[in-house]
């Protein structure tokens, strides 16, 4: 070993290539049988549990480091639909006396209740 990059070991306290890493990660995920995943894709479905569990847009976008709260509802706005139907459903409730939860039902409707 001559101290050259190309001489260093992959990992291990170095910094590591973008490219490399995103080619590992995908390899691995392929592996596991969870077909193609980019490691761009975890920022998503973190974005996407922590919707889906009722935390405020506002800190999602802060998580996220998104400029402005508008980023993150112009890209995760569709998972809100449910959230929209529930604050419908709470006004009507509370106008026609009938409290229904407010909470947006996250499974699918074919889902197992446990409890």
């Amino acid at each position: 070993m001559d101290g050259s990059r190309a001489d260093l070991p992959y990992g291990f306290g170095y910094p590591s290539d973008p490219d490399t890493f995103s080619h590992l990660f995908s390899k691995l995920a392929k592996k596991a049988g969870l077909g193609h995943w980019h490691p761009h894709e975890l920022r998503h479905s973190g974005a996407s549990l922590m919707l889906a569990q009722g935390t405020p847009l506002h800190v999602v976008s802060e998580v996220r480091g998104h400029a402005s709260i508008s980023i993150t509802k112009d890209v995760y706005g569709q998972l809100l639909e449910g959230d929209k139907r529930a604050a419908t459903e709470a006004i009507s409730g509370a106008l026609l006396g009938k409290l229904r939860p407010v909470a947006p039902q996250v499974a699918p409707e074919e889902a197992e209740e446990t409890g």
